[in-house]
């Protein structure tokens, strides 16, 4: 009787080790993004970047793009970026870069840190998104 429950201890240990390595490595996507600490800016200095140049990526859709973005916006969704860096990009990696999303806190902070990973220095997240941009009645183009 011993050894039947041994072997059953056994295995709940390595099945509740196996679930604990499954977790870790997969993480909770949420919390994962809550300790990304992207650089961010705010409106005044976002526009002060587009201002002096600065290239500026919408990672939003392109229905929400082509509805309404900034001026000099190009469009590379997350998922795009996620699968790889655009061609467009490559030569940018010393370039100033702003990234924004609708609310600054769904995907472009996520952008952010995947250009940060794939060697991009000087890449900032605009932390209220366009709806700030927006609201506070900078310039967009918008679909007529």
């Amino acid at each position: 009787m011993k050894s039947i429950t041994g072997k059953r201890d056994t295995l709940v240990f390595l099945g509740a080790g196996a679930i604990g390595l499954v977790w870790l490595a997969l993480g909770d996507k949420k919390s994962r993004m809550e300790d990304i600490n992207v650089p961010e800016v705010d409106l005044a200095q976002a526009k002060a970047l587009v201002d002096a140049g600065a290239i500026v990526i919408d990672v939003r859709g392109k229905d929400a793009f082509d509805h309404r973005h900034l001026p000099p916006a190009m469009l590379i969704p997350l998922a795009v970026l996620r699968a790889g860096i655009p061609a467009s990009l490559e030569k940018a990696k010393e370039q100033q870069i702003v990234v924004y999303c609708a609310d600054g806190h769904s995907s472009g902070p996520q952008a952010t840190q995947i250009l940060l990973q794939h060697g991009y220095k000087n890449v900032v997240n605009m932390k209220q998104g366009i709806e700030g941009w927006a609201n506070a009645g900078l310039p967009l183009i918008k679909a007529s």
